[in-house]
């Protein structure tokens, strides 16, 4: 539309300049007809009616009732109040938070238990104390071995308990009789 209005001023501009120019020249020269006028005006006129209009903007209707419909009650869930370990396949319990620890019992894949503590082990990751649940001995299990359910920000930090000394194997004794094997 702006360039519309602005083809439409060029032409009385023109006009304007001309009727200006023509001042300055001497008496005796033609001035603008009454008919050059209008026939100006008629065309800026015609512009502007074919000019492009804006698309007046949509009023938006009045906002109407809407029936509020009833959707089922979603079920509970149970969320644990401690966080709980849950078995992803069969994985040793151990009396420490490292393989280095004998192995005590077993969590069954799938069988769950409290987990009371945490141990950040640098070579093989976050280790659980956990407390079974019904039947079994509580002891330390691997992250990887199981999946966390509940806020794992609840449980404590543990320090490790002292690293057990591993026994030296036993030297095959001698027989009573000589290898006849020679010895290189």
């Amino acid at each position: 539309m702006l360039r519309t209005l602005r083809l439409g001023l060029l032409p009385v501009m023109a006009l304007g300049l001309i009727a200006c120019g023509r001042a300055q020249e001497p008496a005796g020269t033609p001035t603008i007809s009454s008919d050059d006028v209008l026939m100006t005006a008629e065309a800026i006129a015609q512009a502007t009616r074919s000019a492009a209009t804006p698309t007046p903007s949509q009023t938006p209707m009045p906002p109407t009732a809407t029936e509020i419909l009833e959707s089922a009650t979603p079920a509970a869930t149970a969320t644990p109040l401690s966080a709980i370990v849950k078995a992803d396949y069969n994985a040793n319990v151990r009396s420490g938070p490292d393989e280095i620890f004998p192995a005590i019992d077993v969590l069954l894949q799938g069988d769950q238990a409290n987990a009371v503590g945490r141990y950040s082990n640098p070579a093989n990751g976050i280790w659980w104390s956990i407390r079974r649940i019904g039947s079994g001995r509580d002891g330390w299990i691997w992250g990887g071995a199981v999946t966390l359910s509940g806020d794992a920000g609840q449980v404590p930090f543990l320090e490790s308990p002292p690293t057990p000394e591993i026994e030296p194997t036993e030297e095959p004794t001698e027989t009573s009789e000589p290898s006849k094997t020679p010895i290189p």
